[in-house]
């Protein structure tokens, strides 16, 4: 089983490395690394120990001639301590820089540097402390040394679980963005999963390990794992507990992990989409070719009629204005396009949310004067933004909020503009009360070109518009269903603190 657990945390861990190489993965792989060091060197000193029933080492080792290979490798009680000691003090070291790194917290993340020296010394002193020869120059002089030792090492380590595991469960309730709740959940009930693993075994003590054939440790604790837990019952238990913790921790490592390569591979593939539009001028004649067809269709439709004696001034009315409509998109077309592929400069500079949110309020009710809408967006917030670019991509939300509203015939029901800060971002969230967007046509709404909408009047350029102005402010554009019925977009920009940096400039 542990071989089992072992392997498969690596393996996730390694995978998350490889495909998103920041702080936070080497962190994790770091975690199921040392946890992997640690069950390693447990399994050594158990099948040198010997000593257990053929249940415990059926559950360990899956046979006896597995446990055989094991007991003969050939290695010191000092090499084998070791292990035990870089893989038992590192785990809840990692564990809790981790849960540091995705605090929120003021205090942790104003001093996140602080916070990691100071994590970092209890595990560091300890490892020092419990290296083989430093460990018995202690005993030797001073026997207590070795009780002292374990109580004080077993004491930091609750406590550092305790702590990972409050800093975990504060973040997740204090989360109120569905899909940022659902990601960290997957990667907090992980860590838990492997925290409650590591517990099951992190009595083991190196000292234990450099004494091997004496017996003064069995009064202190002991080989917990082994010696409080000898009945049937206790092994059922020890085996549901590791099968729950080791399914829970590599089932979300894993599904963290493809969630990771799903983000990591939508930018990729839209980026071929945006290089599709930006030459995309055979589309672009294509549908104005057909529009032109139709006109020249309805140019002789009116030639046919003028050159009667008596012209059915009805049918030319009718025709004129069909003739002005088809006009009127390709117009609207023709800027569409040009607005989206043209080469524009972007100046990132602090700006009002407030601001910017009342210009693209002013752009949406130009358009629809008796559309039915609601902005809650909080003074004082400031934001890096082209303010006239990143107004537009709000413009833009908002239209299609309001024609999902109209379609789902809730035109009594208002649009939803709302701004605040969440994590490390400011958010600008749109909800509509239309029908939703179903999960097909959800892998395809950011595609240039791309429309579930009458496509004689909707080009599928909106959404892909919005999200390059987007990316073009360093930020990322997100669509949830809401569970009351519509959708939600979210355009999450990185968070800046204004008052922060002109108190710093002033000195005051």
């Amino acid at each position: 089983m542990l071989l089992l657990l072992s392997a498969g945390l690596l393996l996730g861990s390694v995978i998350t490395l490889i495909v998103r190489r920041n702080r936070e993965s080497f962190l994790l792989a770091a975690i199921c690394l040392s946890l992997t060091v640690y069950f390693v060197g447990l399994m050594l000193l158990i099948a040198k120990r010997g000593g257990i029933s053929r249940d415990v080492e059926n559950f360990l080792f899956f046979s006896h001639s597995v446990r055989l290979w094991f007991q003969y490798r050939l290695i010191t009680f000092n090499q084998l301590g070791l292990i035990v000691n870089v893989g038992r003090h590192f785990f809840p070291l990692f564990l809790l820089l981790m849960a540091e790194r995705y605090s929120m917290i003021g205090f942790i993340r104003k001093r996140h540097a602080l916070a990691a020296r100071l994590t970092a010394v209890l595990p560091i002193v300890t490892m020092l402390l419990y290296l083989p020869w430093v460990y018995s120059s202690l005993v030797e002089m001073t026997p207590a040394w070795r009780a002292a030792l374990f109580y004080l090492s077993y004491g930091w380590i609750i406590l550092y679980l305790l702590f990972a595991l409050f800093l975990l469960g504060y973040e997740l309730f204090s989360i109120t963005m569905p899909f940022f709740r659902r990601q960290f959940l997957m990667l907090a009930v992980c860590l838990a999963s492997l925290a409650l693993l590591y517990f099951i075994y992190c009595g083991q003590d190196p000292g234990q390990v450099y004494s091997f054939y004496s017996y003064d440790y069995l009064g202190i604790r002991g080989v917990g794992y082994m010696l409080l837990m000898p009945g049937l019952a206790g092994y059922i238990l020890l085996v549901l507990v590791n099968v729950l913790g080791g399914l829970l921790g590599i089932g979300m490592l894993l599904r963290y992990t493809e969630d990771t390569i799903s983000s990591n591979q939508d930018d990729p593939g839209l980026e071929r989409k945006f290089d599709v539009a930006r030459t995309g001028a055979s589309v672009f004649v294509h549908g104005i070719k057909n529009q032109l067809l139709a006109n020249r269709v309805l140019y002789k439709r009116i030639r046919t009629e003028l050159d009667k004696a008596e012209p059915d001034i009805g049918r030319l009315r009718e025709s004129a204005a069909r003739l002005n409509d088809i006009n009127e998109t390709l117009i609207a077309r023709s800027e569409e396009l040009y607005r989206t592929v043209k080469s524009k400069s972007v100046t990132l500079v602090p700006v009002a949310l407030s601001d910017v949110c009342a210009t693209a309020l002013d752009r949406f009710h130009k358009k629809y004067p008796d559309a039915h809408l609601e902005a809650d967006i909080p003074e004082g917030v400031q934001i890096l933004a082209d303010g006239n670019y990143l107004a537009e991509a709000i413009y833009n939300l908002l239209t299609n909020g309001w024609e999902a509203n109209l379609a789902a015939g809730h035109e009594d029901m208002p649009v939803m503009l709302l701004g605040y800060n969440i994590r490390l971002y400011t958010a600008i969230e749109v909800r509509d009360n239309g029908g939703g967007i179903d999960e097909a046509e959800k892998k395809h709404i950011f595609e240039p070109f791309y429309s579930s909408k009458n496509s004689n009047f909707n080009w599928g350029m909106g959404l892909y518009h919005v999200r390059t102005i987007v990316r073009s402010h360093l930020g990322t554009l997100r669509m949830e269903n809401r569970k009351g019925g519509g959708a939600a977009f979210f355009i999450l920009l990185p968070r800046y603190d204004g008052r922060t940096r002109r108190e710093g400039r002033h000195g005051k």
